[in-house]
């Protein structure tokens, strides 16, 4: 749902700081293409190069409204790749040493290129250096790495570089996939998890590894998830969150810093209408278009600090229970990445935290956090995304 223009001018009314697109040519005012920028080493960026872009550029072949999701995957710049889903179809880019780009082979590839065996596809999940697909069944596929069972495919050690069909799930209405696991969300509002284990990532009670899907005991009615690089969250219909897996940034959001083998209660956040879980921080929009969040810190990524003063991101700590973004208040839409977020105000695309890949967009890379007014274009931003464990960032 696009928010008005009074939220924005309230959003920036409170501090946000906004520097123009310093290279308008990057991203022309009439360019439909789906936009990306930050590091692109892998070819993540989508452009036909293989170097990191301060200022965002179009990805080759992908229309800005074809393009129903966007899902960046890998567990640092080195390894990044992404997934788009468009007219029920998947693309692929990026890093590939693990076939995670599912086209039968392990090159990476810096254009987008189709992902084969795959039809009717509704949801997309991009992993550390595996991928998942839903189709209009509730039948997932995954493929890539296997290491730790994460393909759910009874198997451990190994890669598959073309999709395959897991066994043993009932119908399934969305995936999400870690940094070395994986997730569904079955149609009867239950969820289970397979793959690495030894942060309590699969909410099984243990810290054991599975190579198949398994029930995550005590949540039910849950109406969507997202997984983190090794942490997890789910929203309630009661629209609360649980939260499980490693803790050490505060990312389960229950005050603490203990990992969590089972889900536990975020702390004072009700009436949640959507999350977005990043490598190790987190964000929440409630129904009051309020934006809060939690989580790793440092780079700013819960917007605490006035960018313009190098002196407060010093004073940067993690916090391990929700707090308030009044800066993001009335965003559409927001994305977090390994060290830094962004938003869709309207026609506004904002970025802030870490920027020395020029993830943030500002037309430099800097070692400091930042805050800038990343781009306005025609036709209009509707959503972001950005690399799970790495520094990329997508727009369309």
């Amino acid at each position: 749902m696009r928010r008005s223009r009074a939220l924005l001018t309230a959003a920036l009314t409170a501090g946000l700081a906004i520097t123009p697109l310093a290279s308008a040519s990057a991203a022309p005012a009439n360019d439909p293409s789906v936009l990306s920028w930050g590091a692109g080493r892998t070819g993540q960026l989508g452009n036909g190069a293989t170097k990191d872009s301060t200022t965002p550029v179009p990805v080759t072949s992908l229309v800005r409204g074809d393009v129903e999701r966007i899902s960046a995957g890998g567990t640092s710049s080195d390894d990044s790749f992404a997934l788009a889903l468009t007219n029920n179809t998947v693309k692929a880019w990026g890093h590939n040493s693990s076939g995670q780009l599912g086209n039968g082979d392990r090159t990476n590839r810096n254009v987008p290129t189709n992902v084969p065996r795959l039809a009717d596809i509704k949801d997309i999940a991009a992993g550390g250096q595996h991928a998942l697909a839903l189709d209009g069944k509730g039948q997932v596929y995954t493929w890539g790495e296997n290491t730790y069972g994460q393909l759910g495919n009874n198997r451990t050690g190994d890669v598959r570089a073309i999709p395959s069909r897991i066994q043993g799930l009932p119908k399934v209405k969305q995936v999400s996939a870690g940094c070395d696991f994986s997730m569904a969300l079955a149609d009867n509002g239950k969820v289970y998890a397979w793959g690495r284990g030894v942060y309590g990532q699969l909410g099984s009670g243990t810290r054991a590894t599975s190579s198949a899907p398994r029930e995550i005991k005590g949540l039910e009615k849950i109406t969507e998830i997202d997984a983190g690089c090794h942490h997890a969250l789910a929203l309630t219909t009661e629209k609360t969150v649980k939260a499980w897996g490693k803790n050490s940034s505060g990312q389960l959001g229950d005050s603490s810093t203990r990992s969590s083998t089972r889900p536990v209660d975020v702390d004072w956040i009700e009436n949640v209408t959507d999350i977005e879980a990043g490598a190790n921080h987190n964000y929440v929009i409630t129904d009051d278009d309020t934006v809060w969040g939690w989580g790793a810190n440092q780079n700013n990524q819960l917007l605490e600090a006035d960018p313009a003063a190098a002196k407060d991101a010093k004073t940067l700590v993690n916090r391990t229970a929700p707090i308030e973004i009044p800066r993001l208040a009335g965003a559409q839409q927001i994305a977090a990445g390994s060290h830094h977020g962004i938003a869709v105000f309207g026609e506004d695309v904002f970025a802030w935290g870490h920027n020395a890949e020029g993830q943030v967009g500002s037309n430099v890379s800097t070692s400091g956090v930042q805050s800038v007014h990343t781009l306005n274009v025609d036709p209009s931003v509707q959503h972001v995304a950005a690399s799970l464990g790495g520094n990329t960032s997508y727009a369309y």
